[in-house]
Order: structure tokens, then sequence, then C-alpha cells
């Protein structure tokens, strides 16, 4: 932002700028750049903290001379004089207006309409007025939100409103009565999510309620841009988002990767994205990765997962040690008989190294690398001893009364094995919104002459096709496994 003009002053890219260089100062005087822009008491108090007006000034003048090129000493001079006049503007202006009780009565009276920009000043000193009446953080968000409501989309104390919420949802004094005093990383991520469109946490605060309807009707560019800022904040760090466990974290945040694709505000965000992809490259440091390998006893599994997590980083030494590793395991000297285990059926098997074979050849290695590890690893598989045919007593065969439930929707379970589930025809809502990688928590009904079985388990979505969806389940109730076990063992 680079003011020129008088109406430049006090327009929001300014006031985005101020916030931005007087961070500070604003929250140890519990004040928004509204209060400090349109009201002439916080003026004075600018004026009589030694050197802080100019200090603002300097930083600004440092700022926008890295753009401009332009001595410093000149900008100072040009932004000193703007401020002052734009100062007394405002004192002019506040001294002949009214008082006004709410933002309501303000509206009547036409003062949010301004259509000049001493109209536009107006606004700003009756909304400045109205939140420094206000001591809490909740109540002046509400007063954006009302702000908000009533007035034009289109018209400057809107974007006012706008700005100054913004504001508010930055500020780190006002988060513990936002989004609550306990918040940790997890609930600040589903109250970004909740006020993106997602799924409201059921304490989230009335303010942050209402802002989420007013997202769903408007546009309101700078409060989204905080929530986003919140967002990555959030996603920014080391520590574990959900869970301690490597292999858990790692299905919750691609569960939390296909949940911010879903909504409109951060879907295709490049920021986003870019911490997201630093969570998951995490996942390629030892003390992750060897867990996350360690717990599947096939290679075909392990490879299927170097591959989905390469396919999820960027960081170039990560990827390096990737190709490293997948090469050792394909080329490991026990392929033929651990690329699958014996409880696999051929169906699995085949699904199995079609989807290796599939992500292998969509893979971003640099060649001629990538055309001889796939060259290799089906070397390989055509040495692999092949499972059996169909299980004894179509055990895996899904029977008339057999279901899995996916949101709500009921689809007939095709066939299922310890570790995997084909179930459809699916309707066009579900099949539609899921691609391979996809994460489910579904419901598994078995009904049938040799057991009778209900339990719920996390799935990964392998193959679609013809209406069908292939999938990997986990059931975490241990006895519930025991007994699936037991079946397919029999």
């Amino acid at each position: 932002m680079f003011c020129e003009t008088a109406a430049d002053t006090f327009a929001d890219p300014a006031r985005e700028l101020i916030f931005q260089v007087a961070r500070s100062y604003l929250e140890r005087q519990a004040i928004t750049t509204t209060e400090l822009v349109f009201d002439p008491a916080q003026h004075q108090v600018l004026l009589n903290d030694g050197a802080r007006f100019q200090e603002i000034l300097q930083r600004i003048a440092l700022l926008q001379g890295q753009h401009t090129k332009r001595p410093v000493s000149e900008r100072m001079k040009e932004l000193t004089a703007m401020a002052e006049a734009a100062m007394q503007r405002v004192a002019t202006l506040a001294a002949a207006q009214p008082a006004f009780a709410s933002v309501s009565e303000a509206a009547q009276q036409g003062t949010f309409s301004g259509s000049d920009l001493d109209g536009w000043v107006r606004g700003g000193i009756a909304f400045a007025r109205l939140l420094a009446r206000e001591t809490a953080w909740d109540s002046r968000a509400k007063l954006c939100l009302e702000m908000l409501e009533s007035t034009a989309a289109d018209g400057e104390s809107h974007g006012m409103a706008d700005q100054t919420l913004a504001e508010i949802l930055r500020l780190p004094p006002a988060a513990p009565v936002l989004f609550g005093e306990k918040a940790n990383r997890r609930h600040m991520i589903a109250l970004c999510l909740g006020l993106a469109g997602g799924e409201m946490p059921a304490d989230s605060h009335s303010v942050l309620r209402r802002l989420r309807s007013l997202f769903a009707t408007q546009a309101l560019p700078r409060s989204s841009d905080a929530i986003r800022a919140r967002l990555i904040e959030m996603l920014n760090g080391t520590t574990a988002l959900y869970h301690s466990e490597p292999h858990a974290e790692w299905q919750a945040v691609l569960e939390l990767k296909q949940k911010l694709q879903e909504l409109m505000m951060f879907a295709g965000d490049g920021d986003i994205a870019g911490s997201l992809m630093r969570r998951f490259t995490r996942f390629a440091s030892p003390e992750l990765l060897n867990p996350i390998l360690a717990r599947e006893t096939e290679l075909g599994r392990k490879l299927l997962f170097l591959l989905r997590l390469y396919r999820e980083i960027e960081d170039g030494n990560a990827r390096f040690e990737l190709q490293g590793i997948l090469t050792h395991y394909i080329d490991h000297r026990d392929f033929r008989t651990q690329f699958v285990g014996p409880q696999t059926g051929r169906e699995e098997f085949g699904t199995l190294a079609a989807a290796i074979s599939g992500a292998m050849a969509e893979v971003d290695i640099p060649e001629p690398r990538k055309s001889r590890l796939l060259e290799q690893f089906r070397t390989q598989l055509a040495g692999v001893v092949k499972p059996a045919g169909a299980r004894s007593n179509q055990r895996g065969v899904g029977g008339p009364k057999d279901a899995v439930i996916v949101r709500g929707l009921r689809m007939p379970l095709k066939n299922w094995s310890p570790v995997g589930l084909l179930f459809g025809p699916c309707a066009t809502t579900l099949t539609g919104k899921l691609t391979v990688g996809s994460k489910l928590s579904v419901a598994v009904e078995i009904r049938s002459s040799l057991i009778s079985l209900d339990f719920t388990a996390e799935a990964e979505v392998l193959r679609l096709g013809d209406g069908l969806v292939a999938a990997r389940y986990i059931c975490a109730d241990v006895p519930t496994q025991q007994r699936i076990k037991a079946y397919f063992a029999a």
C-alpha cells in the first residue's frame, strides 16, 4: 500500500498496513486500527507516547522505500504531512458529529452510506466511537458483524467492518475470548474448518457461528484471510496435530487435506498447501517413517505407502531418500514371498499390484530411474507366489444381507477380507466425492450362516469403477479383529 491521496490514508489497505507495523502498540492499548485512525482521543494518546508516532511512520516509510527506491527521509516528510492532515480532518468532522447509541441508529441516519471522503470519515468516526464503548473483544466483534449485516457490501463502511473484524480475529488478546482459553491446535483447526463451511464444534462462540453464516452469504476477503492465517499458524510447526502414533497421525492429516480441498475458502490456497506439504514431509523422517513401515508386514503395503507419501511432498532431499527406500524394497531378496501375506486373496493381490503399478507410473521420479524402478517391480512381481483361488466356503463373498454403511448410505457388500472391502453399487453422491486415497468411516454388517458381525472401521479407497468401491480397512476393536482373523483362518 502506497498512500498518495487523502482518500488513500483512510482506505482499508492503509489501515491494514498500520495494523501490521503497529500491532504491538495496538495490543498494548487494546484498540483496533479503526479506533487509532478515526478517534481524536487516540490520536492524542499516540502523540503523547514519546516517539511512537514517528516510529510507526518510519517503519511504514522503510517498508515502502524498499519498493519505490526513494529516500526514506523524503517519504517520512510526505507521510508526516498526510498523517497530520488526516488527524485534522477527523478532529474537525468529529467535533460536528452527533453521538449514536448503536450501529442501527447510525445506519438509519445514513452515517455509513457516505459517497465522498468526508462521508466515509464520518462513518469511521461513528464506528470508532461504538468500538471504544465496548471493552470486551467479543462485543467489538459483534459490532463488526452488525456493520456487515446492515451496510451495503460495496460500501466503504462494509469494507471497514471486514478489515476491523479481521484484526480482532488475529489479535492474541482476542483469541481466548473468541476461540476459547484452552483451544489447542486441533480445536483451532476444527474452528477454521467450521467457519469455512465444515462442521462447527459444539462449544464454539456465538460470534463465530454468526460469522460462519455471513461467510456463506457475503464476500469478506479480509476476514477470510484472517481465518486462513490462523489455519496456517496451526499447521506450521513440528508438534503432532492429532496423534502421537505416526500412522494414526498420517491418516488424520490425509483426512484433513481432503476436508480442506472440499472447502472453497481453503481449496487452492498456496500458503495452506505449502504448510500442509511441510507436514507431510515430516513423515519422511526416520522417527515417523520407520514405525509406519514396521506396522506393515507385506512389502506391497510398504511400497504403496511410500508412493503415496512421495506424492504428497516436494522436498528434494526427502524425495531422494524415499527413492532409495523404494529401490531397497523392490530389490528385496524375499520380494516373491513377502510381497503379500498368506491371508491375502487373489482379488486383493490384483488390486494391490494394480495400485502400485499405477502409482509408480504417475509418480514424479526423474527418468531414467523411474523406468528402471517400474521395470524391476514388474520383473519381481512376475515371480511372486500368487495367492490361491477363492477362499474355502467362499468366506469372503458378501451375502444378500451383508452391507456397508457410509455417511448414512447403505450399500451391498460384494467381497471382504481381514483387510479389504468391495461394496456397491454406490450412489454418485458418494462416488463423485471420492478419489483413490480418500478416507472413509464405515460401518459393516455381516449376516451369514457362519458369522453374524457388526463393526466400524476406518477405510482408505484403493479403486473406483462401475459404481463399486474397493477399500482397505482397519478395525480398531481388538476382539472384533480376532473374530475376523479366526473366521478367515477356519
